[in-house]
This record gives structure tokens, sequence and C-alpha cells, in this order.
């Protein structure tokens, strides 16, 4: 009994780390609406939505959805919020997500499903967080950071609260911010207020993005805690970390997901956006900032030795395939192996020249294993020389 107790709670611990909030968003090409998509566009969009929707077992905090239309204002009827994860939401979630392509006026839509990590749980999910300028802004986040790290960069180490008090972060009904209310307070809102900080004080919104992003970088917060989409009302603006977001591109709509569903028969290919990466956009087209956000500074700069790196899999959860990141000297053997949570070995590998260049491998359950795999809790273990490293996957038939 011991032991299944703690086989059940390995289990248990492992899965939650895999639970993390999932984006998706749309944006119309050439001055369409979204609701001009052809029907192979529109079967391509109902795989995403699909996907999002069977993702949200595993996002339990809600689940939202804002969009922009034709002279149409975001605050009021088309911002959408539920406390209740979508598959548990299904009506309320396919009409709201099938009216973006059914209107004929909607050009952005931005959608979330939420895993709290700071902050209020029990409400309907805060994302996208709105920002009311002489336009409405938007914001959405897949990550975490430090709220105390976020309050010292937006008041110069607490030095000048006035941009707080002008625009105090939501405690949801449970105090001021500046006291109990705090521990409400959600760390995404106040990623977006720096960003809004950094664009009021330079009066754009490209540069703004990229003193926001710079000043969380410096201060510590990994890309791979800041994949995010944010928009203008007109554009779309999305940065990613080790692959944490992909996007994809139609004759009449881009697409961004977090988790991108896989399926042979959709000919659209899904593209991963790198870490540190912003990449914009507009009706008019597509551009790309591979190396967005960096970290200043004065210090003569010191190569390191190369050491062994295993990336975050992607997507995860999977179901046909996963991609596997890594980074490893060309030199050196190094072997990637998958193990079930008993501790059974499923797949291994031992890279080749091309691979280690290459920086990854398609794992593929069904093909590159001997027996049938059921869903459930995957160990990726890398041993490169001495060095090994290992991440999780979670496998959905």
């Amino acid at each position: 009994m011991y032991r299944v107790v703690l086989t059940f709670l390995f289990i248990f611990h492992i899965s939650a780390e895999l639970c993390a909030c999932r984006i998706w968003a749309v944006i119309a090409k050439n001055d369409l609406v979204l609701n001009m998509a052809n029907d192979e566009e529109l079967e391509f969009a109902s795989y995403q939505l699909g996907a999002l929707y069977d993702q949200s077992q595993y996002n339990q905090d809600g689940w939202a959805v804002i969009r922009y239309g034709i002279n149409l204002d975001p605050a009021s009827e088309i911002i959408f919020r539920s406390e209740l994860p979508a598959n548990q939401d299904s009506l309320n979630y396919w009409t709201t997500m099938n009216t973006i392509f059914s209107e004929q006026s909607e050009i952005i839509g931005i959608a979330h499903i939420r895993t709290a990590t700071s902050g209020a749980s029990l409400i309907p999910n805060p994302h996208p967080w709105l920002f009311q300028d002489s336009k409405t802004y938007s914001f959405v986040h897949n990550g975490g950071a430090s709220k105390e790290l976020l309050y010292d960069l937006i008041t110069n180490n607490g030095s000048d609260e006035s941009w707080l008090e002008q625009h105090p972060p939501q405690t949801f009904g449970n105090g001021d911010w500046r006291d109990n209310g705090w521990n409400s307070v959600v760390d995404s809102e106040l990623i977006m207020l720096l960003i809004m900080k950094q664009i009021n004080i330079f009066d754009d919104v490209l540069v703004g993005l990229e003193s926001a992003f710079s000043m969380m970088l410096e201060g510590g917060i990994s890309p791979y805690m800041l994949n995010s989409v944010f928009s203008d009302s007109e554009s779309l603006y999305v940065y990613g970390g080790s692959n944490g977001l992909q996007f994809s591109e139609s004759e009449s709509f881009y697409s961004v997901m977090s988790s991108p569903p896989n399926n042979s028969s959709i000919s659209y290919n899904w593209e991963p956006i790198s870490s540190g990466e912003l990449i914009v956009l507009k009706k008019q087209g597509m551009t790309r900032y591979p190396s967005f956000a960096v970290v200043q500074s004065n210090e003569p700069e010191i190569i390191p030795p190369l050491r062994a790196q295993l990336y975050p899999a992607y997507p995860n959860p999977f179901n046909g395939q996963v991609v596997i990141p890594f980074r490893v000297p060309s030199n050196r053997n190094s072997l990637i192996s998958i193990f079930n949570v008993s501790g059974h070995n499923v797949f291994s590998k031992y890279l080749s020249f091309s691979e280690k260049e290459s920086g990854n491998i398609t794992w593929q359950p069904d093909k590159d294993t001997k027996h049938s795999l059921t869903s459930g809790v995957y160990i990726i273990k890398m041993t490169s020389g001495v060095e090994v490293k290992t991440s999780k996957i979670m496998f959905i038939k």
C-alpha cells in the first residue's frame, strides 16, 4: 500500500508540472475578415479549437477569449470569461469560439485556458488582460514570474509607485494591492502593466515591448517563462521562449498556439518561435525579430564550455508525435531514452552527427516502439558523456 501511495504521488507531481496555461490566437490577413476563410481553412481552425478544448482538461482554472472586430468595442460584449475549464463549459465554449469565424466583422481572436500559478484562482479566467487607452490593448501569458521583481521593475525598486497608483492591479475583492490583496494579484497583469508603462514612455509599441522584455530578462526571468501574445487591437505581437509557441499561415489568416494539433490530413505546417524571438503579425504580413530582447552588460563576454542541454519537448501533451530539442557537443556519444513511470525503457537512440547538428529528434510512439503504448506520463532521459538530463512528457492517445 505504501508503494502504491508513493507511485500515485509521484505521477500526480510530474503530471502537475505538465499543466501550464495554453494560448491560441488568430488574425486575418489582407483586409479580410475571418468568416471569409475557405472550407479547408475553417477545418484547420476547427482542429485548433478542438485541440484547445481537449487541453482544457489539464487547465482547471477557466478559459476566456477576446474578439477584435471592425468598429467593435472589445471591452463590452466581445470578451467572454469562464471560471470553468472549457470541457466543462462546452456550450459556451463552442458558441463563442465559432462566432469568431461566423460573424462578418471579426479580424482577431485571442483565447487562453488557465492553470493558476499566482494570485486569485477561483475566479473567471482574468486573461486576456485589458488596458484601455486610445486603443484597447490585451495580453495573454503562459509562464510565471516573480511578482516582487515585477513590482521593482515597475516602480524603480519601490521609489515611484505612481504608475501602479494610476493603474492598480486587480485583487478580485480581496483587499488593497498594497496590503493583503497583494496575494491575489496575478503576475501576468504586472507584466502587462510593465509593458504598458514602457510603451507610454517611448510612445511606440515595438520599442516599449523591447524595453519591457529586456528589463525582465536582465532581472533573471527566463524567456521560457514569458511566452505571450500582446495586441494593440490591430496586430499581434508574439513572444516565444524555447519553442513554447508556434505559428502557422494559411491564405486568409495567421494562427498561433502553445500546443498545436497534429493531424496528417491538414496541409498547414506549424513553425516554432525560437527563444527570445518576437513575431509581429499584421494584416499586411509578418515580421520576425529573432533576437528581440537581450540582456545588456558591460562585462566582456565569456564563452563557457559547451554543456549538454535538454530543452522542453513540444507539443506537450501530445498525441501523434513529439519533438525533443537538445544541445550536445558534436564529439561526444549521446543517448536519448524514454521510460514509462514504472521505469521500463520504451525507446532508445544514439544521436547521429546530423541529429546533433540539427538539435532535435522526433519521437512517434506508434512507429518507434515495438508495442502499443498507453496514455500517460513518460520520462525523457538524455545521457551525454557524464552529463544526464531529464524531462517529462504526456502522451494522449
